[in-house]
């Protein structure tokens, strides 16, 4: 019995997840700390630091910030790299055509000097250098003009036209108008454009103004090309500085949503922790974010739940010494009447009788602990049959007939001939020996129990009733918790307490539907309805 009990209140507690670090557990975890330094603890602690949500959220953000200026970054590059120089190129082409379209068609002081000083203009203006002269790849050229990118003419062959017209692709440049061809010489890289334009009057070198046949000039735009120019610095120095903005923003940003966001949890966990400690009082709450909220409600759920563990567990305690504490006690006087007084035959054997009936309520109250722990536990296998369910009620009701005799009792049995279920048989009739047994402890003043077996919507339905005190509709949800009873004013009815426990645990088991139903003053009655079996023979 001892072992019994032993099992039932561990199974109990384990249950409800009743797991709390004791004073003394504490004190001794406290004293293993101090004695190795707590070195190693505080090691973990700080590297559990970075994990927290805080860092975790401030890094997050920052990571954030970072791919969003790499991507930025990329974009630049891509622009410079990819878009920057069709772009120069483009734009050189377009001055060159418009250049050619305005290209004189006499070669002649006059038209040589307004030509000229259109391109200084452009020269300027486009930031390009301007280059006319006769002849060719193949033949010796003549310059006519140069006009530097300041706007400063000469007529004098250049360092910069000899050293780029050297280094480029003659025909590919000069026997395609429009055409841009990009050139690396030993003076740095350029963009070129060249067009050949037919004009009359020779190359009028020697000074006369007399016209002397068609003949070939030679447009020639040289545009200094350097990709990291000053327009390109200013744009990346513009990007680094955006950049140490952004950064320094967004650690700013995060430290702060990283203190928003851990303040709550911080809170909670110290409400969580004085709730381990023992202190029921504290109250959950999300700050109004839906996460907290919901993790706040949980808490607050939980915390009910282990007040309501404490609330059994000393009901257990209770109930349990309440139980234990009478039979002992008589077991205990009648033994010392045996040992201590001379009593004849007929008062010995009722002495022993009663030492016999209050072991067997102590057997009784041990049994029930290991049926609920056994039940609970998963541990109880179940062998379903077709079972006359007629037969076993009758049976049941039967052995409650000393009841009749003894305190008049009256057993209202309405059951059908011959209903069949699939179930356990044992442990159905442990369920009707239970309900039967409370509906005999809390009958009415009438002394009637109501027992009725029909065979009903594809099942087999057993109902037991008394014409007893009922029960409040704020209880009926709390009749199959153990120590139901533990709740009234005064507990006065003998028994363990779990009958209606075990009752729900079997029927759980069975898949059986089963409820309450009682009105104050007028008595209850109980009922479950097992899975139908067709009746294949006669009782």
């Amino acid at each position: 019995m001892t072992n019994g009990l032993n099992r039932y209140i561990i199974d109990c507690m384990k249950s409800h997840g009743k797991n709390k670090l004791t004073k003394s557990a504490k004190s001794d975890a406290v004293a293993a700390e101090a004695e190795s330094g707590g070195a190693a603890v505080r090691t973990h602690k700080d590297k559990i630091a970075f994990r927290s949500i805080k860092w975790l959220t401030v890094f997050s953000l920052c990571v954030y910030a970072i791919v969003i200026l790499a991507l930025l970054w990329s974009l630049f590059f891509i622009f410079l790299f990819g878009i920057y120089e069709p772009m120069q190129a483009r734009e050189l082409s377009n001055t060159g055509i418009d250049a050619t379209a305005v290209f004189p068609d006499r070669i002649d002081d006059k038209s040589m000097a307004l030509y000229k000083t259109r391109m200084k203009d452009y020269a300027r203006r486009e930031n390009v250098a301007v280059v006319v002269f006769t002849g060719g790849a193949d033949e010796d050229y003549s310059m006519l003009f140069s006009i530097d990118t300041l706007g400063n003419s000469t007529s004098e062959v250049t360092e910069l036209f000899s050293e780029v017209l050297s280094a480029i692709n003659f025909d590919a440049l000069f026997d395609s108008d429009g055409n841009v061809i990009k050139v690396k010489s030993d003076i740095g890289t350029f963009l070129c454009y060249g067009s050949i334009n037919t004009v009359s009057g020779g190359n009028d070198t020697a000074g006369t103004a007399e016209p002397q046949g068609e003949d070939r000039a030679f447009l020639f735009i040289i545009k200094p090309y350097h990709l990291l120019d000053s327009q390109t610095l200013i744009v990346i120095y513009a990007l680094v500085l955006c950049s140490i903005v952004v950064l320094t923003l967004a650690v700013a940003v995060a430290i702060v949503i990283a203190r928003y966001q851990t303040k709550n949890i911080v809170e909670i966990s110290g409400k969580a922790k004085k709730l381990a400690d023992g202190d029921y009082s504290v109250v959950f709450s999300g700050g109004g974010c839906d996460e907290y909220e919901i993790l706040a409600a949980a808490l607050n759920s939980a915390k009910a739940a282990i007040v309501s563990t404490e609330e059994l567990q000393r009901d257990v305690i209770a109930n349990v010494s309440h139980d234990i504490r009478t039979p002992l006690t008589m077991i205990r006087a009648y033994a010392e009447m045996l040992r201590d007084m001379p009593l004849d035959e007929k008062k010995r054997a009722k002495t022993v009788d009663v030492i016999i009936d209050e072991a067997d309520r102590l057997n009784v109250l041990a049994d029930d602990f290991l049926n609920l722990s056994k039940l609970q536990s998963g541990v109880v296998d179940f062998e379903y049959e077709r079972v006359n369910m007629s037969k076993l009620a009758r049976a049941v009701v039967a052995q409650f007939d000393i009841f009749t005799e003894r305190d008049g009792i009256k057993f209202e049995c309405d059951i059908d001939g011959n209903v069949y279920a699939e179930c356990d048989a044992s442990r159905i009739k442990q369920v009707l020996y239970n309900l039967i047994g409370n509906a005999v402890n809390y009958r009415g003043d009438d002394n009637i129990v109501t027992v009725a077996v029909k065979s009903a919507d594809g099942g087999a339905t057993v109902e037991v009733g008394d014409h007893g005190k009922g029960i409040s509709p704020e209880e009926i949800d709390s009749v199959w918790e153990k120590y139901y009873r533990a709740t009234q004013t005064k507990r006065t009815t003998v028994g363990s307490g779990l009958g209606l426990t075990i009752c729900k645990n079997i029927l759980d088991a069975h898949g059986a539907q089963y409820d309450v139903r009682s009105e104050v003053g007028k008595g209850t009655v109980f009922r479950f309805k097992l899975k139908y079996a067709e009746e294949t023979d006669r009782a």
